[in-house]
């Protein structure tokens, strides 16, 4: 039979064959070992990296032997702790909602462990402040000092002398 005019014969290419099942698979399977190739080298750069860091103490502990250790904190034995109730909320100035704890953000409920700072009256959850109070000596607010500087007996009798001297107020 003679082809119709305008028409082209088919020519089927010798490179072009379409996929095999077999292709299909091999081509599956080489695209997921590479995904699972690159899963596992992040997770070896993630875990190496974190390694890296330095290590978090827990609060109050400092490592190293005892003739190194400094204390870098505040003795939190001096710093009283309490449940917090609607009458420390009147005393502490909170508004109707309470107040809030500067650290974590949340308000401050009653019957929650809180510590009141001795100079700045600044009140913390318990466990914020002392993980604060591990590292720092200041509040977490103001940056106040939380503990008043030692006065010697010559600065105190010194105070004296002008709390005499000065007219009253």
């Amino acid at each position: 039979m003679a082809s119709p005019v305008g028409r082209a014969p088919a020519v089927i290419s010798p490179e072009h064959h379409p996929p095999t099942k077999g292709t299909l698979i091999f081509s599956y399977t080489c695209v997921a070992l590479t995904g699972v190739a690159i899963i596992v080298v992040l997770v070896i750069f993630c875990r190496t990296r974190v390694r890296r860091r330095a290590p978090v103490v827990a609060a109050g502990g400092v490592e190293g032997n005892p003739a190194e250790r400094q204390q870098v904190g505040v003795d939190l034995e001096k710093l009283p702790e309490f449940a917090y109730t609607e009458s420390a909320r009147r005393i502490g100035g909170g508004g109707v909602e309470g107040e809030q704890c500067s650290v974590c953000l949340g308000t401050v409920q009653p019957g929650e462990k809180v510590r009141r700072l001795p100079l700045c009256k600044h009140l913390y959850h318990v466990e914020c402040i002392d993980m604060w109070l591990a590292s720092h000596t200041t509040c977490p607010l103001c940056r106040a000092d939380v503990e008043p500087p030692e006065k010697n007996d010559d600065q105190a009798a010194s105070a004296e002398e002008e709390q005499e001297q000065a007219p009253p107020v």
